[in-house]
């Protein structure tokens, strides 16, 4: 299992640091507060850049067209079994496709085996959800050949609904570290079980460990959606802490103004 790990911390020689400990007073902020801060703000982004990119609702639905198509190259209907045979035996697919339609579903698996197709190992029956393994993409074939599509359109609509697991790990590590999450939305964070959590190190040098310990979270993030949701919290945490700064010497100027 993959256990992912990034560590917000505070050093003395970053802009927000370096501002901290020259306005303690005006900013009325411990360093142990600006650290979850950031470490909220970075699981939100690194939820963000995990696949399906983004938090839209284009994202979702892209999500699920993705996971659609991962099921389909794992389970086939008769039909495509069919055309498939018929590449290479059609009387082994006129035989096969007559018993389907007769509902003799395992003479159509052994007239399947007798034909002379890349297909002729896999079985034909109900669905088997143990064939498909979440995160993982089906290979050259399908696994199994399946006699409902109502059940595999079931099947399809039930996992379509995991949609939004992966990213909700690293919501779920913001959650770990107390306060408001802000920023995602309900088809990410509607995932309590994902295995997201947090490691928070108190005092002065207070640091926070997001951890991540999802088996394919690095099949459905990439170096450069880590890299970017790196800068993207720090420099929004910068921008914020700028501007509460600039409101605070705004307000002591003009208070500073009125008493002249």
């Amino acid at each position: 299992m993959s256990d992912v790990r990034f560590t917000a911390k505070m050093k003395g020689g970053s802009d927000v640091a370096r501002l901290l400990n020259r306005y303690p007073e005006k900013v009325g902020r411990t360093m142990e507060s600006l650290v979850k801060q950031e470490a909220r703000g970075l699981a939100v982004e690194l939820a963000r850049n995990t696949r399906p990119f983004g938090f839209s609702e284009k994202a979702k639905k892209l999500g699920e067209r993705a996971v659609a198509k991962d099921i389909s190259g794992v389970f086939a209907l008769p039909s495509a079994a069919f055309e498939e045979i018929r590449k290479s035996d059609p009387g082994a697919a006129d035989r096969f496709w007559s018993n389907i339609q007769n509902r003799r579903f395992s003479r159509a698996e052994t007239a399947l085996r007798s034909s002379s197709s890349g297909w002729k190992d896999l079985t034909v029956g109900r669905l088997d959800p143990k064939l498909h393994k979440w995160g993982q993409l089906g290979g050259d074939k399908p696994k199994q050949i399946v006699t409902s599509s109502k059940a595999l359109d079931t099947y399809i609509a039930k996992i379509q609904k995991r949609v939004g697991f992966a990213k909700g790990t690293w919501i779920n590590a913001a959650k770990a570290i107390g306060g408001r999450v802000r920023g995602s939305v309900q088809w990410v964070t509607r995932h309590k079980l994902s295995p997201g959590t947090a490691t928070v190190k108190t005092g002065d040098k207070a640091s926070v460990t997001l951890i991540n310990n999802l088996d394919y979270i690095e099949e459905v993030s990439t170096y450069t959606g880590i890299n970017l949701a790196l800068q993207v919290a720090a420099g929004r945490l910068r921008k914020a802490l700028s501007t509460s700064l600039t409101k605070i010497n705004d307000k002591v100027n003009r208070s500073m103004r009125k008493a002249s």
